[in-house]
């Protein structure tokens, strides 16, 4: 156990998400690293679409330099109030690399609770969304910027850019004048428990790809398969098991945002090894479908917090990975194979 440690500490030195994103966008500058379930203008009003390694380098060092420019000091809180899709994936990379430092909040969260994290973080910053479903929540970031007085700038995503915000997506266009500030020590993650919304915690890259390292070293994802992941938070089991490993190993990231079983049932399909991440309260409900018979599984990882509780039946299949990640808190995880 210690010689595999001392190993993972050493793969990890010297590593953190721009390294590994720039040395991808380096050799496979080509091939796709996030891609939008097909479902998503259902309940976004933005297009499906995808991002290659060499596309996501370049928007998310585009949005950096736009940060950057509002001159804040170098570890200042940044809130996103977005799923775990593109938006917030780049949002997140994108302050780590202008060397701020970024928290997701939970979009379930009421306005109080909300404005309660911005104002615990200090958050000088706000990034979000136009629309998640019936949710609006470039709206609430508006209202808490107003209520939150350390909040000085709000960008937003989307064809649906409220009047007072930023439109990011025209503003990226000429983002590339702006320097880039020199970062002496990367910044620190600010987690969220997504049951209690306790927090915000603090956890590095390091922690974050040291947890993603461990569950690809039990899962073995080629480059030819697909992470799909149907986690909307930003804690670090949401982190390391999604956006984390997809850096680390260099697979395709599916983000579906706002669960639809059509869509789950749609990324599944294509030809490709499917890595699954599944909150460990919907195993019972896989258990019971089709989809936990499809040939196209490599693994399952489910993802159980506090407050849910196991039931039967479980996934019974021999010839898939299936791992268990334990929530202790937003910024603690044991990782687990059956």
């Amino acid at each position: 156990m210690r010689a595999e440690q001392d190993e993972a500490a050493s793969l990890l030195d010297g590593l953190h998400f721009d390294t590994l994103l720039q040395a991808l966008a380096s050799g496979r500058g080509y091939e796709p690293a996030l891609r939008d379930p097909p479902g998503r203008q259902g309940w976004s009003d933005v297009t499906p679409g995808s991002l290659s390694f060499g596309q996501m380098d370049e928007k998310i060092d585009r949005l950096a330099r736009l940060l950057a420019f509002n001159r804040a000091q170098p570890g200042a809180r940044v809130a996103i109030l977005a799923p775990l899709g593109p938006e917030a994936i780049v949002a997140t990379f994108a302050c780590l690399r202008a060397g701020l430092s970024p928290m997701l909040l939970p979009l379930h969260g009421n306005e109080l609770e909300l404005l309660r994290l911005i104002e615990a973080a200090d958050a000088v910053m706000a990034i979000g969304v136009s629309r998640v479903g019936t949710m609006r929540p470039l709206l609430m970031l508006r209202e808490l910027a107003v209520r939150a007085f350390g909040t000085r700038f709000v960008g937003g995503f989307g064809a649906q850019v409220p009047e007072g915000i930023a439109p990011l997506d025209k503003l990226l266009d000429s983002a590339t004048l702006h320097p880039l500030p020199e970062v002496a020590e990367r910044p620190a993650l600010q987690v969220v428990d997504a049951v209690t919304l306790a927090g915000p915690l603090p956890v590095t890259e390091r922690e974050v790809l040291g947890k993603a390292l461990e569950i690809s070293r039990l899962l073995k994802p080629m480059d030819s398969s697909r992470i799909v992941t149907t986690l909307v938070g930003g804690d670090l089991a949401a982190l390391a098991s999604g956006p984390a490993m997809a850096m680390l190993t260099g697979v395709e990231l599916l983000t579906l945002g706002l669960f639809s079983l059509g869509d789950l049932q749609a990324c599944i399909e294509g030809g490709r090894n499917v890595h699954l991440i599944l909150p460990g309260t919907m195993e019972p409900a896989l258990a019971h479908s089709r989809l936990a018979s499809h040939p196209a599984l490599a693994s399952l990882v489910f993802v159980h917090r506090p407050a849910g509780s196991r039931t039967l039946p479980a996934v019974d299949r021999s010839d898939v990975a299936i791992v268990d990640i334990d929530v202790t808190s937003a910024a603690e995880i044991a990782i687990s194979r059956r």
